[in-house]
């Protein structure tokens, strides 16, 4: 009889190499944060030191919790069986959906950096648990899992520097004995030894120099933090982007809008994000998700077309079409697709503000155009929550999964959406959309027959919904004379406001010139003798009056 064998490298396969870039691998250690009932989610990315910190102040994990679960490959947490153990909820909360699926987010931190210390605790518990992994140690060929150490520790209070260095002693002699064994080679074995004497973090030092740091001081508290380093140095390309270019950076792409805080109606964001990047030695930071930099609730009302409504279970739309915030239409846009069979995507809900990317086709005044308009370049698309967590890479500016631009490039005038003059929010529920599933990477929905279904759902619905509403010629639809009746009254408007200011300008410059040439002549004193002459002109006249009538 003969076994399965697992390698050390399938988890540098399942992780590292699965995962799409380092900004996705955050994304998963907030979904993580969310399942694990946390209300605070802290980055601190200190470049200097090379060290990036993530923490949460959810469950936590006990000893145990973080050996059988965090550490076991495959947990059956996600799914209901009568085997599986479900994961750790905070009863004082409400019940939360779990995110995280297949352990992708612990083994994505190794796209972060290629060390970790996970210092985490249970709330209720007295102990604090740490280890440290070298995730270098899992790209060797060779070997297999049992061959690989991972430090463990249990304390009452943060590890300080000593604690740390035995961990680092345990990890070093692991490899030594590879060596020894001849399972890696001189060269990998001093490679793995200095990354590892790298680590110099002490976290109760640490601690108190971070800010809204609550501490795991008190049996009450609980969380987990992640210290990585060294740190991947792709991580400050995409923090940085392209200076040159006016898009988002990769961060902020990925990491805005985690949940949905846009449409008037949205649900309570269950996480507080803040992501600070100290560029410099000192305490200054850059706080990378400025909420204030992302839509807004006042934004998203004050766009020039708003559509909103539900998909039934038959792919059928029943909604409200608001064309220049003027004129509602009560409308249905049916979908044959499925041969008016129930959809594999299930019923969701839709809701889109949309801007005109001309301003003189816009009811938004000049500035506040100019303002939103320049947040659409950046962040403009259709955005998908499931159980108002974002599904990526959907909503990303440089994202066209639904090829709502695509359909544009052929023909602006027949296809009117464009994404970057969108904020949209699709909003999906496990309950609903169970068979809506992701892949394992997090770049998307698996393409299979339910998200083929969304796909044709969503592509009916813009083309119908632009013949309907958003066309002129002899395919448009009756209602779409409200839209080309006030776009012509608002294009008639912005040319008299123009023509006005013209004449305004030809006036302002007449004035200037004038202006001009009066203070010319008087710093001459042109002036002067000007009035001289006057003086002397009213002197005679009333000479020759006095003499006439003495």
């Amino acid at each position: 009889m003969a076994n399965f064998k697992t390698r050390a490298r399938a988890l540098d396969l399942l992780g590292r190499q699965q995962i799409a870039g380092i900004p996705t691998a955050i994304n998963e250690l907030l979904k993580n944060a969310h399942d694990a009932y946390a209300d605070y989610v802290d980055i601190d990315y200190f470049r200097v030191q090379n060290l990036f910190v993530l923490r949460d102040d959810g469950v936590g994990m006990t000893k145990k919790d973080f050996e059988t679960r965090w550490l076991t490959l495959g947990t059956e947490s996600k799914v209901v069986h009568r085997r599986s153990t479900p994961p750790p909820i905070d009863k004082s909360k409400m019940p939360r959906i779990p995110m995280g699926e297949k352990g992708i987010g612990r083994l994505a931190i190794a796209s972060i950096g290629k060390q970790v210390l996970i210092v985490t605790k249970a709330k209720g518990s007295p102990n604090i648990t740490a280890a440290l992994i070298n995730w270098q140690i899992f790209e060797l060929p060779g070997l297999n899992l049992d061959d690989v150490v991972v430090p463990i520790r249990s304390f009452d209070s943060l590890p300080d520097g000593e604690d740390i260095k035995s961990m680092k002693e345990e990890l070093i002699n692991s490899i030594e004995k590879l060596l020894t064994q001849d399972d890696i080679s001189e060269s990998e074995y001093e490679s793995i030894k200095s990354i590892i004497n790298s680590f110099t973090v002490s976290p109760i030092e640490l601690s108190s120099k971070l800010i809204r740091f609550k501490g795991m001081e008190n049996i009450e508290d609980g969380g987990t933090i992640f210290f990585v380093s060294p740190v991947n140095e792709f991580l400050d390309f995409d923090l940085d982007g392209d200076s040159q270019s006016k898009d988002a950076t990769k961060i902020e792409k990925m990491l805005m809008g985690f949940h949905n805080t846009v449409t008037p109606d949205h649900p309570e964001p269950l996480l507080d994000i803040v992501f600070r990047d100290y560029k410099s030695k000192d305490d200054s930071y850059v706080d990378v998700i400025d909420k204030e930099e992302f839509f807004t609730t006042e934004d998203f009302g004050a766009a020039d077309h708003h559509f909103e409504g539900r998909f039934d279970e038959y792919g059928q739309f029943k909604g409200k079409i608001r064309v220049y915030q003027e004129t509602t239409f009560e409308h249905i846009i049916n979908w044959g697709g499925n041969n008016l069979n129930k959809t594999a995507c299930g019923p969701f809900n839709i809701n889109i503000a949309y801007i005109q990317g001309n301003k003189r086709q816009s009811i938004i005044n000049g500035d506040e155009h100019a303002r939103i308009f320049a947040k659409t370049e950046k962040f403009g698309g259709l955005y998908v929550y499931k159980d108002n967590v974002r599904i990526l890479p959907y909503g990303n500016s440089d994202d066209d999964s639904f090829e709502i631009d695509k359909r544009r490039s052929k023909h602006a005038g027949f296809y009117f959406f464009a994404s970057r003059r969108m904020i949209g929010v699709i909003n999906l529920s496990h309950k609903d959309n169970y068979y809506l599933k992701e892949k394992a990477g997090r770049e998307g929905f698996i393409q299979d027959k339910a998200y083929k279904h969304l796909f044709d759902i969503l592509k009916n619905f813009f083309i119908q919904l632009s013949a309907d509403f958003f066309r002129e010629d002899n395919s448009a639809g009756p209602k779409a004379e409200a839209w080309v009746n006030k776009r012509n009254e608002i294009e008639s408007a912005h040319k008299a406001l123009e023509q006005r200011d013209k004449q305004a300008r030809v006036r302002k410059l007449k004035f200037e010139k004038s202006l001009n040439k009066f203070f010319e002549s008087n710093h001459k004193g042109e002036i002067q003798e000007e009035l001289k002459k006057i003086i002397r002109s009213a002197e005679q006249s009333f000479k020759q009056v006095s003499y006439v009538c003495p």
